[in-house]
């Protein structure tokens, strides 16, 4: 079982020699449990503001893969496609670990100018993660875009970044003139994509 979430505690179980970089208040924590009972490793990230993680996901490796919401601007960050901070409230942000959860294989910032938060991640059967959310940036990290510019209010966000993490793949808004978010996504066989989520867009 893998598990991510948000801790305020210092002092979270900690197990394994899991990846720690703690800041203050709110910090995301990401913990493997082998058979319900034991703590096979726990990691913690966070910088000095309010980190959050939103939802995890695993590859065939047993690497982990997480989004959510920072508005640190000192994000534990390791070969960033973005290095800093959009600038808006606040960033989503895209983390692997690797297997071992000791350490980071790459995280980045993922936003724009405005608010922006990752609901949702996915991997593909070559390691490349899926993230989906939902942004009010009209300046959002845009790739081969389905649709290119923002319709207004809050739109979803689908953005691939290849599996080496060292760039986007694709990324895309999706949404009308009001206020769209995606919640979760998944894959099927073949690598198309599903996602669910809620809209108040005409």
């Amino acid at each position: 079982v893998y598990v991510a979430g948000t801790t305020t505690s210092q002092d979270f179980p900690a197990a394994g020699g899991g990846f720690t970089r703690r800041g203050a208040g709110f910090d995301v924590f990401v913990a493997k449990l082998a058979d319900g009972r034991t703590l096979t490793y726990s990691a913690t990230l966070g910088g000095a503001g309010t980190d959050e993680a939103r939802a995890v996901a695993v590859d065939a490796s047993g690497a982990v893969f997480i989004t959510g919401t920072t508005d640190s601007t000192d994000f534990p960050t390791q070969l960033p496609i973005q290095i800093s901070s959009g600038g808006g409230d606040e960033d989503a942000f895209v983390t692997k670990l690797n297997a071992a959860g000791t350490a980071l294989v790459y995280s980045t910032y993922l936003g724009g100018s405005d608010r922006d938060v990752g609901l949702g991640i996915t991997v593909t059967a070559a390691g490349a993660p899926v993230v989906v959310g939902g942004t009010r940036s009209t300046n959002f990290p845009i790739r081969r875009a389905l649709q290119n510019t923002n319709g207004g209010a809050r739109d979803v966000f689908v953005t691939s970044i290849v599996a080496t993490g060292i760039e986007i793949d694709y990324s895309t808004y999706l949404g009308g003139d009001f206020n769209d978010v995606a919640t979760s996504v998944a894959l099927d066989a073949s690598g198309s994509i599903f996602l669910t989520g809620q809209t108040f867009s005409d």
